[in-house]
Order: structure tokens, then sequence, then C-alpha cells
């Protein structure tokens, strides 16, 4: 087969690994077979297959076969935005509840002036978006808060990573009790809390409220039952 036709039998053979007839640890058929069934040889066979471990979609064990590691392949920044299942919300608040203790603790009294202001004026807004009872707009400012707070520590990497959050938590349906129903007073005391800490420089009351916060989120926006 030519080289520009592997392309194609690589397409097709994402295709089958994607259907019904493979689960995630099965061993796929041999080389020889998959030559039968693509009508080519086991060389091209083998490149195809190659390519297929290199995009994460299947893994190669010597002297046993290839074996299906991923439906999806690799995962890119792009597939995670617009991952809209609770498994994708939950995977976001592991992220989240990973990340925003350790980040006011070591951010708290370390903040200028200006992004003091502007967690302050974020702060305002989610209190606008707990008072209007806007999921949506609360989700985004959430988010936005604690994407201001990685901007202080100029780590490109971090900033990166809360931009991603962003990006996909804006294509999040939401399957939580809602902030109708949910303890609004204590899901906005505690943020309160959360951003005098870290005005005052209370690293360890900052890592406490953080964590009370992200459990609140968490209620918000996924319901109890498959937290």
């Amino acid at each position: 087969m030519a080289t520009a036709q592997r392309p194609i039998l690589c397409q097709r053979m994402i295709e089958m690994l994607q259907g019904n007839r493979f689960s995630i640890g099965d061993r796929i058929p041999g080389e020889r077979r998959l030559a039968e069934m693509f009508v080519t040889s086991r060389n091209t066979i083998r490149e195809v297959l190659c390519n297929l471990e290199t995009m994460g979609y299947v893994e190669i064990r010597e002297k046993s076969g290839c074996y299906l590691k991923s439906k999806e392949g690799r995962i890119s920044w792009e597939q995670l935005r617009n991952r809209k299942s609770q498994q994708a919300i939950r995977q976001l608040l592991q992220t989240l509840s990973l990340l925003v203790p350790a980040l006011v603790r070591e951010q708290s009294g370390t903040l200028s002036p200006e992004a003091v202001a502007g967690l302050e004026k974020a702060t305002a807004r989610l209190g606008e978006a707990v008072f209007n009872f806007e999921v949506r707009s609360f989700n985004r400012e959430y988010i936005s808060f604690f994407l201001l707070l990685a901007s202080s520590t100029q780590n490109d990497y971090l900033i990166l990573l809360f931009n991603e959050l962003l990006a996909a938590a804006d294509n999040l349906e939401f399957t939580g009790i809602g902030l109708a129903e949910v303890q609004t007073d204590s899901l906005f005391a505690y943020h309160v809390e959360l951003f005098n800490a870290l005005r005052s420089g209370k690293s360890e009351e900052a890592f406490k409220a953080a964590g009370e916060c992200i459990r609140l989120y968490s209620k918000l926006i996924l319901p109890e039952d498959v937290l």
C-alpha cells in the first residue's frame, strides 16, 4: 500500500476500535488477521499499529499482542473542552480540589494591590450570580477567580491549565441541585472568608476555606449521588 494510503487505513482501524466490537483492554486481532481484513500486507499493518500506539489507541506488548488502550486516543485540550459527561465534571472537580487549596495557601499574603483588587471584583461578581440564581454565570466567575489567582503566580503552565479548565467549564451541562436550593449563604460566606484570608496572608485559613468552597461548588454542579 502506498504511503499516502496509510492514513486512510489508520482511520479505518480507529473506526473499528471505536465501535462496539472491542472493549478497553481487549486483545485485537493479530497482524495476519488484520492484513486479511483490510486487504493489505502485514508490514503495512505493523506500521499502522505503531502509529496507533503513538496516537494512544493501542498498546503493543512484546510476545503478547496488541491491546486496546483507549477509544479516544491521546486526549487533546480541544477534546477536553467539548466533553459534557458527568465523568468530565467529576474530573474537573478533582482537578480543582487538587490545585485550588495548594494555590491559595501559596499565594496568601503575597498578592499585589492590583491582584487583590481584581479578586475583590471577581468576588463581587460571584455575589451577584448567587443573588440572581445564575448558575452558568456563577460557574464562569468561580473558575475565573482562581484563574486570576493563578495569574498572580506568573506560572505559564498553571495559567494555561486554569484557562483550559475555564473553557471546559463553559461547556458543562449542570446536573447538581442548583443555586436556588443550595445553601447560598454558606457558599458565598466561605468564598468571602477565602478572599479575606488571601488578602491578610492567613494561609491555613485560606486553605480550609478553599476546601469548603470546592465542596459546595461540587454540590452546585453535580448530583450528590454521583460525587
